[in-house]
């Protein structure tokens, strides 16, 4: 389709497209695990998104659309990517958003705290957000996770702890910037 073809976009798209950068950011962060690209799948998904701005529809959940086209958009970068094994396989992320959206339909609506924890889990250093994904994704005792890490009991749970701190004083950061 040519782009004289297009129906030019109303302002009320702009404005939700422009709305979502940062929360869609944050969820291409958090499920590839790089700012850099998360940052290359985020410009893809505008372009998609703007390309299918006439497949949405108006008064609908913009976000839900949004995110579902930077899920595909995250699939064919990662296929394309398939030969790192620093990034996660299709099955790895197909499972990863599958948790995330049964954690958005669970959550208690605040909105703008998922956004912030998702951020401030994407800057976490790699180390602590995978002790806190084994810890919280996937179950593990601290036990398991001090076995796994080779540290004890007591510092696994000093390094969890330190990390829970750390995560509450970024989101109580971003949630003041949203809300001052």
């Amino acid at each position: 389709m040519k782009t004289e073809d297009m129906n030019p976009p109303d302002e009320a798209f702009i404005r939700q497209l422009t709305d979502w950068q940062n929360r869609l950011f944050g969820y291409l962060v958090t499920i590839l695990g790089n700012v850099h690209d998360a940052h290359d799948v985020l410009q893809e998904t505008n372009v998609v998104m703007w390309r299918k701005m006439d497949e949405f529809e108006p008064g609908s959940n913009f976000g839900a659309w949004a995110k579902r086209c930077a899920q595909f958009q995250a699939l064919a970068f990662l296929r394309d990517k398939k030969r790192d094994r620093h990034v996660f396989d299709e099955e790895t992320l197909a499972r990863l958003i599958e948790e995330d959206a049964q954690l958005v339909d669970s959550a208690s609506g605040d909105e703008e705290q998922e956004i912030a924890l998702r951020e401030c889990l994407a800057s976490l250093p790699d180390e602590q957000r995978r002790l806190i994904r084994d810890r919280y994704r996937d179950q593990l005792s601290v036990r398991e996770l001090a076995g796994r890490i080779g540290k004890k009991e007591s510092a696994t749970k000093m390094a969890l702890m330190r990390i829970r701190e750390s995560l509450l004083v970024c989101i109580e950061g971003k949630l003041k910037e949203v809300n001052p």
